[in-house]
């Protein structure tokens, strides 16, 4: 759901960090969010929050002002012209990252000065402990070339890449797996599977695709299926 808050030329002030859901006027201000999803320290969430201003009346806005109170964990760039004026059908945007630099729940005030008129938004997110690790087991209950890779310390509720290399048994040349993407629940651990098709020397590997980190490598090998 996009948010709109409308910001005409007339009022004196807006509500802070709760804005009005109405029929976009000559002003607006939009944006589909604000909260970021759990991070890691360190490393920058993959979807950064955006707040566009439109101008749909016949006469120039004055942009004032843009800040944050949290500019090293929510740092903020934008399209708009600072003291300058956004023209009549046209449009700018806003956008803040976040980058945590501890455990837990982060916060900043995002302030825009425009059209005569302040609005802040409330940014939110979490930073995670991530520290991806990654055990192998048989999942000999599934079948006999069936193994289980058990990942913790990922972003929770993120996503991993499962990265594989092969050796066949009597070659040398390591060949690359299709990689396969899994869920993180929101504890950081995940649970993968994957098949042995066939003899020889198995490489496991997770990435963390929000942090960009990457596991241990497990390596097993895997005999001739009988036919």
């Amino acid at each position: 759901m996009i948010i709109v808050a409308a910001l005409a030329a007339s009022c004196s002030s807006a509500p802070a960090t709760v804005p009005s859901t109405v029929t976009p006027s000559t002003f607006v201000m939009t944006w589909a969010g604000l909260a970021f999803p759990p991070t890691g320290v360190g490393a920058t969430a993959s979807t950064p929050v955006v707040v566009t201003l439109w101008n749909t009346g016949a006469s120039a806005v004055p942009v004032v002002s843009v800040s944050t109170s949290n500019g090293d964990e929510f740092p903020v760039t934008t399209t708009c012209q600072i003291g300058g004026m956004l023209t009549p059908s046209s449009t700018c945007n806003v956008t803040a990252r976040f980058k945590p630099s501890a455990l837990g729940a982060r916060n900043s005030n995002l302030t825009i000065n425009a059209n005569s008129v302040t609005q802040t938004l409330a940014l939110t997110g979490t930073g995670a402990n991530v520290n991806p690790q990654l055990v192998l087991v048989p999942a000999g209950d599934v079948a006999p070339n069936v193994f289980t890779l058990s990942g913790t310390g990922a972003t929770p509720g993120g996503t991993v890449e499962l990265h594989t290399t092969y050796t066949a048994a009597a070659s040398t040349a390591a060949i690359a797996m299709p990689v396969t993407t899994w869920t993180v629940d929101a504890s950081g651990n995940v649970t993968a599977t994957f098949t042995t098709d066939g003899g020889g020397t198995y490489e496991h590997w997770l990435v963390d695709l929000t942090s960009g980190l990457s596991t241990n490598h497990v390596v097993h090998i895997a005999s001739l299926l009988a036919p």
